[in-house]
């Protein structure tokens, strides 16, 4: 590609390097170039954003210039960066992605921040979660970094390949002990009832409706569903859960724009299998 070459030949300098990709990315398109040349390269030499500023005359070798030509070329094709670079950042975790597994959907971080708030009024003692669709990781990661009442974590996906990601990122955590990765769709998958069962995005489980209905059948009492939901969903989504347990008490909040809704549904002080609501 012209763009690659320009670049590989242009100074062999942080400054200019990361001044030349800007341009490239902008006249790709790229809504924000400097922030992605700086984030693209930053991660090639190792560094934090602000040491490439402050040091714009820092020399690079050949490898990395071709390296680095050859990413902006990628993402100026329209390349996700997380692909570039095998990693995203999320809620302070640095986790692994590869080419073919699903990035993180908006409003996973808020599908997190609602199940730690909900664990934090939750009654005192050790909690399991079920997450499920699970993907690279995120919120199993997450919810076992950030709340450590979460002592038995069931993360589910039907992807294999995604799955040998996600066992990935818990093992350079060291959470495999308390994660455990499980290949399948449904929430009969893990052994156990849970205290939550997540999901950063319902669209992406073909039985995203089913799993709702189901839920109380596999949560212990008092136990709760966390969701991220399109606005099109989200009345859909209401009816399932009263459908499964017509006591369940449900809060949805929106973030506006294209933000997905986030529906906690809290069931009742009886279990689904308590009150013979078992899945057909």
């Amino acid at each position: 590609m012209a763009g690659e070459s320009d670049l590989a030949d242009s100074a062999r300098t942080w400054g200019t390097q990361f001044a030349h990709a800007t341009r490239l990315l902008a006249a790709a398109g790229s809504p924000n170039p400097e922030q992605e040349a700086a984030g693209l390269l930053a991660h090639l030499v190792g560094v934090p954003v602000a040491v490439l500023a402050a040091r714009p005359g820092e020399a690079m070798r050949p490898a990395d210039v071709q390296t680095y030509a050859t990413w902006i070329a990628r993402r100026a094709g329209g390349v996700p960066v997380p692909y570039i670079t095998g990693h995203l950042e999320f809620m302070g975790l640095d986790i692994s992605i590869s080419q073919g597994d699903p990035l993180i959907p908006q409003g996973t971080q808020r599908v997190v921040e609602a199940a730690l708030q909900w664990a934090r009024h939750h009654t005192p003692g050790e909690l399991a979660a079920a997450d499920m669709g699970t993907g690279c990781g995120a919120i199993a990661l997450a919810l076992a970094v950030l709340e450590p009442r979460f002592t038995c974590i069931y993360a589910v996906d039907a992807s294999p390949e995604t799955l040998a990601t996600a066992h990935s990122n818990g093992a350079r955590y060291l959470l495999n002990l308390v994660i455990n990765w499980l290949d399948g769709r449904d929430l009969d998958v893990f052994p156990e009832p849970v205290d939550l069962v997540v999901c950063g995005q319902l669209e992406r489980l073909s039985s995203g409706m089913d799993l709702l209905a189901h839920a109380p059948a596999r949560l212990r009492p008092d136990g709760a569903l966390i969701c991220a939901v399109t606005d099109v969903q989200r009345p859909v989504a209401t009816e399932a859960l009263l459908r499964g347990e017509p006591t369940t008490l449900i809060w949805t909040e929106s973030a506006g724009g294209d933000e997905p809704a986030i529906v906690l549904a809290q069931f009742s002080r009886f279990s689904g299998n308590e009150a013979g609501n078992n899945p057909a």
